[in-house]
């Protein structure tokens, strides 16, 4: 007997230009124009989504009033996607 797959999951990181994680972001899960879940970045820049249906998503996070996108994240049945987010520019 064939047991369906569990929906997967979004595992990402935020992280400034430079690399260094971003605590505190919120992170919008978009799926055709429709927000499907929020997150807020952990002490180590980490979010995890809720489960998610196979499909494509834009991931929205915006941090200290600067925001950033990325868009096709692919999510697949029982599978975590990673994801890594840059937020803003070289900081002198």
């Amino acid at each position: 007997m064939n047991r369906p797959e569990p929906p997967g999951r979004i595992h990402g990181h935020v992280t400034t230009a430079d690399g260094r994680p971003i605590a505190g972001a919120s992170v919008r899960i978009v799926d055709d124009g429709i927000v499907v879940d929020l997150q807020t970045t952990n002490e180590h820049g980490e979010f995890t989504s809720r489960l998610l249906f196979a499909g494509r998503y834009r991931i929205e996070v915006v941090a200290d009033g600067i925001a950033a996108v990325v868009d096709g994240v692919e999510v697949k049945l029982g599978r975590t996607t990673p994801v890594t987010v840059s937020v803003g520019g070289t900081r002198p």
